[in-house]
């Protein structure tokens, strides 16, 4: 789940890890992030089969554009140092790493970071690792790992930089590496598993079946995982609840649709597509102030990062119209961002 406040955004991991961001970083979708990791997949030979859970970069740059950062939780842990050292060798018997292990203590080094050099802080049970891609998109890519190995869980880094400006970026990392806290988990990790894997089916169900516009299917299957997630897949669990109702929406069950975003809602507090899909059912209701509430929400949390923000705000004017309002400075706003779908509108209502 992310959250913003005037400082900073954070990173909580469904089994018990939160870091901290500063509010330059912004968080993928999880559709963009699964679309350009396709490329770099097949530069970690090693790790094909590898699936992220979360991904940041700096706000302003184009999707995937570096430097970016993506999670990866791990359903284990331990506290051995002989089986810590065997994840060392792992990676350090890899080609593109060198085989040496520099001792850091809370990411304070007399040098910075090399490329190539790998590190570990025993007190704080981190092993980092940095390796040059050996490829080049605008410029040679660079990356640095950092595996932590916490009370339930494990969860491993992984942040990619321009080699060029990786001397500078790599303090940010760490920075983000080192605000790690560890609550543990609620579930035992045997009954979190079983659970979560179960949930992930029934949602996985519901999304093919709502691509193939079975919307009755797709509900059942979404109910299904929303009963099934457990209490650390908050944020899966809203995202279960939005794609319920979606497929109300298309059956025209606006306020079914509303129960189900508000519930999404409850669980991430600045999903601004829930807000945005809610604004437009309670347009479709004709509750123009809820809907002017709801799209500007969507404005806040989104800033102007995705479409949703001028969608939500061709859809505000729409709504302050309806009551009577200035709605045109808001549709032309959406017009400069590339909504056409409200130049009509505007054409008819605003000239």
């Amino acid at each position: 789940m992310i959250k913003l406040t005037l400082a900073q955004t954070s990173y909580e991991s469904p089994l018990g890890f939160t870091l901290s961001f500063d509010k330059t970083w912004k968080r993928l979708p999880k559709e963009v992030l699964q679309q350009r990791m396709k490329d770099v997949k097949d530069f970690l030979e090693y790790r094909k089969d590898i699936q992220f859970d979360a991904c940041y970069q700096k706000i302003g740059n184009a999707d995937m554009d570096y430097p970016y950062i993506l999670f990866k939780n791990v359903y284990a842990t331990t506290s051995n140092e002989d089986e810590i050292k065997k994840v060392q060798e792992y990676f350090t018997n890899k080609p593109q790493f060198e085989k040496v292990i520099e001792n850091l203590v809370n990411g304070k080094f007399g040098v910075e970071l090399k490329v190539g050099k790998n590190y570990y802080d025993a007190k704080n049970k981190i092993l980092i690792f940095t390796y040059d891609m050996g490829i080049s998109i605008k410029g040679n890519l660079v990356g640095m790992f950092a595996f932590y190995f916490g009370k339930n869980a494990s969860l491993i880094t992984y942040c990619y930089s321009y080699k060029d400006e990786f001397k500078y970026d790599q303090k940010e990392f760490l920075d983000i590496i080192y605000s790690i806290k560890d609550k543990g988990m609620v579930n035992t990790m045997g009954n979190y598993v079983s659970k979560h894997d179960l949930a992930v089916k029934y949602y996985n169900d519901g999304k093919m079946q709502s691509e193939a516009g079975n919307r009755e299917a797709a509900i059942s299957f979404y109910t299904k995982a929303i009963e099934n997630y457990p209490v650390e897949d908050s944020y899966m669990k809203s995202e279960a609840y939005y794609n319920r109702g979606l497929n109300k929406r298309y059956l025209n069950n606006y306020q079914g649709a509303i129960a189900d975003y508000t519930e999404a809602i409850k669980l991430r507090p600045d999903y601004y597509k829930a807000y945005n899909n809610r604004g437009f059912a309670k347009l479709q209701i004709e509750d123009y102030a809820g809907a002017i509430l709801d799209f500007t929400q969507t404005i806040k949390y989104d800033n102007y990062n995705t479409e949703f923000t001028s969608m939500a705000l061709g859809n505000r004017g729409i709504a302050k119209l309806s009551l009577g309002q200035d709605g045109c400075p808001d549709l032309k706003k959406a017009i400069e961002l590339g909504n056409k779908n409200v130049i009509k509108a505007y054409n008819e209502l605003c000239k």
